[in-house]
């Protein structure tokens, strides 16, 4: 069954019951960054439903009591993370409507998910096809087919841009990541800034690439926060990423570049709208952000793992040790 299909039987099941009440997108780590554009989409546009992120291990000991047959869990993980699987369990028990994103059909969350959806991932990655994408495409049918959403067709339309809009991005960008990269090295802390639906990319980049991936402290801020506190260490030495996005959070972007420009001189700006070039309709560009931008900011940490000799692959703890 593909998205659509999916959606329109879990409709059915749920209209004798009242209807959806809830959506639940429980994942942890990269996977928990993944699902947050279908969070954010939800929050931002679903009017007679609410949305909730959980990490997942949290979701399975404090489950939420709201949690019941009316819900659904979108529940991702590429194989078989165990708190994660175990929160697919915890979901199906309580009776709730659970839905397995993960890398292909032979997982362990394929085994335990009452429907999957899998996704590309790997160095042949199809991003339009990306659980980022997936997690959006979840998004859209629920407020198509349960409320329909006016801006269906055009979401629909951009998936058509993302491959090129990523392979495009990559090759722009590549002087100035390897400059970047080779400039900055051997700094130990990272700040990366940005808003609305992008934020999940400044989790992405802070805890999955620099530290998970390259060892390296980093602390993703908010730019709606950052002036209320953070904004204090800012100086002219340390090394800052703003990710700026289209649509309606821009002007907290803006806000902070502006600050930047003034107080900050190591900074770099990654931003959505000079990679999308207004392919994708404004009503729906924002959502789409973090499809292109989470593979670009990663692009960029890459050069830095290649000057320093540091594969993106090395790890010291995970899957080594017990924890």
């Amino acid at each position: 069954m593909n998205v659509q299909e999916i959606i329109a039987e879990i409709k059915q099941k749920l209209e004798p019951k009242g209807g959806l009440k809830h959506v639940f997108f429980v994942g942890c780590g990269g996977s928990k960054a993944a699902i947050f554009p279908g969070l954010y989409l939800l929050q931002s546009e679903a009017k007679t439903f609410g949305a909730t992120t959980y990490t997942s291990n949290e979701f399975v000991h404090a489950t939420p009591k709201e949690l019941d047959e009316r819900c659904i869990a979108v529940i991702c993980s590429l194989k078989a993370t165990a708190e994660t699987v175990e929160a697919v369990k915890v979901a199906n028990k309580i009776g709730a409507i659970t839905i397995a994103m993960t890398g292909n059909m032979q997982t362990g969350m394929a085994k335990v998910g009452q429907y999957v959806v899998t996704y590309s991932n790997g160095d042949d990655q199809v991003y339009s096809d990306s659980n980022q994408a997936n997690a959006l495409r979840i998004g859209f049918e629920l407020l198509h087919q349960f409320e329909g959403w006016e801006n269906y067709d055009k979401a629909m339309a951009a998936y058509q841009y993302i491959d090129a809009i990523v392979a495009e991005g990559k090759a722009e960008c590549l002087p100035a990541a390897q400059a970047w990269a080779e400039k900055e090295k051997d700094e130990p802390v990272f700040y990366v800034l940005a808003s609305g639906s992008n934020y999940g990319v400044a989790y992405s980049m802070c805890c999955c690439h620099f530290m998970e991936m390259q060892w390296k402290h980093a602390i993703c801020l908010h730019t709606g926060e950052y002036f209320h506190g953070p904004f204090e260490t800012t100086d002219k030495k340390l090394p800052m990423i703003l990710i700026m996005n289209e649509g309606r959070t821009r002007a907290l972007d803006e806000r902070c570049l502006k600050f930047l420009k003034t107080y900050a001189e190591n900074y770099i700006v990654l931003d959505f709208q000079s990679f999308n070039k207004g392919r994708i309709d404004p009503a729906v560009a924002e959502f789409f952000s973090p499809v292109a931008m989470i593979p670009l900011e990663r692009y960029y940490v890459a050069q830095m793992a290649e000057v320093r000799g540091h594969s993106m692959d090395y790890r010291r703890y995970m899957w080594k040790v017990e924890y």
